[in-house]
């Protein structure tokens, strides 16, 4: 049936899920505001709680999380073959997430992002013992970063561009024309009983 999971590797998940994710997501360009930060955590260490995690091993902020990531780690077995199973699937399952169906679309996705963007967070050390294929790609995170920032960039643009444009619409629109606007007003309050206006 399988073991127990322990409160300890449970706090453990936690910190990843929380402070982890953020500092990744931050590597990759996600900006976070204090309490954007402080909510995470606070629904990661309610979450937690939740679960039975006991006070004295429950993280209290994002410091306390990464500190106990960091002890965690250090207590972890080594990589098994069922890790590497387990993260190699989740690899290559990535691409399908995203909406990819096209084998060779999939497979271009996964040796050019994904692999390269994983080893470049959690380190080619490890990359390479969880088996993912050889890449590397110099400046991988400040390429990505870059593009993130690029995409960004030409959203706001376009948004400017859409909203100028609604703009100039909604002035063409409400534009005086003698000929084509009457600003009369019904003569009742009630259409039916009203002359044509």
């Amino acid at each position: 049936m399988g073991r127990p999971i322990s409160a300890a590797h449970l706090g453990y998940a936690a910190a990843c899920f929380s402070a982890r994710t953020m500092l990744h997501a931050e590597h990759l360009g996600v900006r976070f505001t204090q309490e954007e930060r402080d909510s995470i955590m606070a629904i990661w260490r309610y979450t937690a709680w939740l679960m039975g995690i006991p006070e004295s091993i429950l993280f209290e902020n994002e410091a306390e999380a990464l500190d106990l990531y960091e002890i965690a780690r250090l207590c972890e077995p080594p990589i098994s073959d069922e890790s590497i199973i387990m993260a190699n699937a989740l690899i290559n399952s990535a691409p399908l997430v995203a909406g990819v169906t096209d084998p060779a679309e999939r497979r271009a996705m996964v040796s050019k992002q994904i692999v390269p963007l994983s080893r470049a967070l959690i380190g080619h050390e490890m990359g390479d013992a969880l088996r993912f294929p050889p890449s590397r790609a110099p400046m991988v995170l400040f390429q990505f970063k870059m593009l993130q920032r690029w995409q960004r960039l030409k959203a706001r643009l376009q948004r400017r561009a859409v909203t100028a444009d609604n703009f100039g619409q909604l002035l063409a629109i409400s534009a005086y024309d003698e000929s084509g606007i009457s600003y009369r007003v019904p003569d009742h309050e009630h259409s039916e009983e009203s002359s044509d206006w």
